[in-house]
């Protein structure tokens, strides 16, 4: 099928045809993944009639994060770059989900050393529709891969970085051509880092249980808000500590969360079936409170913020969930 591309994207401050929003293959960013990034969604909710972006403040001051990390400086603050993200989604009069990503990059270096360090720096936004995958109710299957999570003394995981997620993709794809859905990833020393582009998280004797980011694993926000709910709703105990290849085959439910999986259960590993088999309780109640938080029909107002609503007049940063910290 073949896609069907929005009106526009937003480059360096404008909104431009979606064909327009191009970089030099030249750039540092284009040439080198010499760049940073955060995916954020927007959910349309059928009940309101509106369309909410889902933890702006959180992703945005994350790719705050990864850019400081690479020393990369922008013209715009995050409370900007949250209203270019706003004004595209609405320019685009997008009436269904939909995946936001926010590039900064680095542009042209002096003599076009693709090593020297330069102050020639863009961001481009763009947003596309993007429907929640089968995956979510049908579940996923996973193996475990032969390639090892890049770590914090080489290519830190934390930042979210173009260059970084070659190694997600490697993963990935290894798992697809040997008929899984996709893979879990180790780390260094042989314990559970992550999967590609998704945190894992696993039920075990009545804790909920994910790794922490000194194991390889990105500072989740789809992870930090299903622990918020596993605690404040089913007053489950949320744990972060290091998790073994092993100890996933015999938990009661492996499930894992990001921004694009949102919740995916996992049905079996290594050709071994997580519990039954089947999506568990816990995992379906858990996709259940999430789908009524990011489409803004829970209390959890501070999450979400409404795109065609009247705006506040300072603007999207200004709403509670993406304004000051």
């Amino acid at each position: 099928m073949q896609l069907q591309a929005p009106r526009y994207a937003w480059l360096n401050g404008d909104l431009v045809a979606w064909d327009q929003c191009v970089l030099h293959a030249r750039t540092q960013g284009a040439f080198w993944g010499a760049n940073v990034f955060e995916g954020l969604r927007a959910y349309w909710s059928a009940t309101h009639r509106e369309l909410y972006m889902f933890r702006v403040a959180e992703h945005l001051a994350r790719l705050q994060r990864s850019m400081k990390s690479v020393r990369l400086e922008l013209g715009y603050s995050e409370r900007e770059l949250g209203d270019a993200c706003l004004e595209l989604v609405r320019a685009n009069d997008f009436r269904e989900d939909v995946h936001i990503c926010v590039v900064p990059y680095f542009g042209m270096a002096p003599g076009f050393d693709p090593m020297c360090h330069t102050q020639d720096t863009g961001v481009h936004i763009t947003a596309l529709p993007k429907a929640r995958s089968d995956a979510f109710e049908r579940g996923i299957s996973v193996a475990t891969s032969s390639w090892r999570r890049i770590s914090d003394d080489t290519m830190p995981p934390r930042i979210k970085s173009g260059a970084n997620y070659l190694n997600n993709r490697l993963a990935h794809q290894e798992a697809v051509r040997n008929g899984y859905t996709t893979a879990l990833i180790l780390n260094q020393r042989g314990s559970i880092a992550e999967a590609p582009g998704a945190c894992v998280m696993m039920l075990r004797d009545g804790k909920l249980v994910t790794p922490p980011s000194t194991c390889g694993a990105l500072e989740g926000i789809t992870v930090a808000t299903v622990a918020d709910l596993a605690r404040e709703d089913f007053g489950l105990i949320v744990e972060e500590r290091e998790i073994d290849r092993t100890e996933l085959y015999v938990a009661d439910e492996v499930f894992l969360c990001g921004t694009l999986a949102e919740i995916q259960p996992v049905l079996s590993i290594d050709r071994l079936p997580v519990g039954d088999g089947l999506r568990g309780p816990l995992t379906r109640r858990l996709q259940e409170r999430f789908d009524q938080a990011v489409r803004g029909e829970s209390a959890r107002e501070s999450w979400t913020t409404p795109v065609y609503s009247p705006m506040p007049v300072n603007g999207v940063v200004g709403h509670a969930s993406v304004g000051d910290r």
